[in-house]
């Protein structure tokens, strides 16, 4: 049972980014922005940490297809990034101490990531024509300051359950 409670969870947290983006990032105060939740991604970054960068990278190519599937015309765009900033990632944390504030940095470093390269892929297939200009004002800095606060408030819990989950992942070894 406790297999499936893993993908279940990350689940719930794709789920609840479309349910954002629909309530919150909607709303006429945010006109001005393009909020994009990576909540997924950080909860990738927290997966590769504390348990292992294979699991993380399956997952990113999963839960990839699901993200091009919902919100994308590419498919392959997230299912190649997501893994890939999953490998990132654990190359990064063999440099970096494994501390909390750590995790924080590197989770902003995975969303900056995603976004640099999700907008360099649209724009070399004439899916987008965003100046590089327009991007940082309207989409990089709100999407980056938005995911900031959501790993604030989410990185004790996030680092329990994944705390958690290393264990029996590692029994199961």
């Amino acid at each position: 049972m406790k297999r499936f409670l893993l993908p279940f969870i990350i689940l719930v947290i794709f789920m609840l980014e479309s349910i954002f983006v629909n309530f919150v990032a909607m709303q006429p105060a945010f006109r001005d922005w393009l909020l994009s939740p990576r909540f997924v991604l950080i909860a990738l970054v927290f997966m590769t940490i504390y348990i292992n960068r294979k699991q993380a990278m399956i997952f990113g190519i999963v839960f990839g297809f699901l993200y091009d599937i919902a919100f994308t015309d590419v498919l392959g765009i997230y299912a190649l990034g997501l893994p890939a900033v999953c490998y990132i990632v654990s190359q990064l944390i063999k440099i970096w101490q494994n501390n909390l504030s750590v995790v924080l940095l590197i989770c902003l470093i995975a969303v900056a990531i995603i976004e640099f390269y999700v907008y360099g892929i649209n724009t070399i297939i004439g899916v987008s024509d965003m100046l590089m200009g327009r991007f940082l004002a309207e989409r990089f800095y709100a999407t980056l300051i938005l995911n900031a606060i959501f790993t604030v408030i989410f990185a004790l819990p996030l680092q329990k359950c994944f705390q958690y989950f290393s264990l029996f992942y590692a029994k199961e070894r």
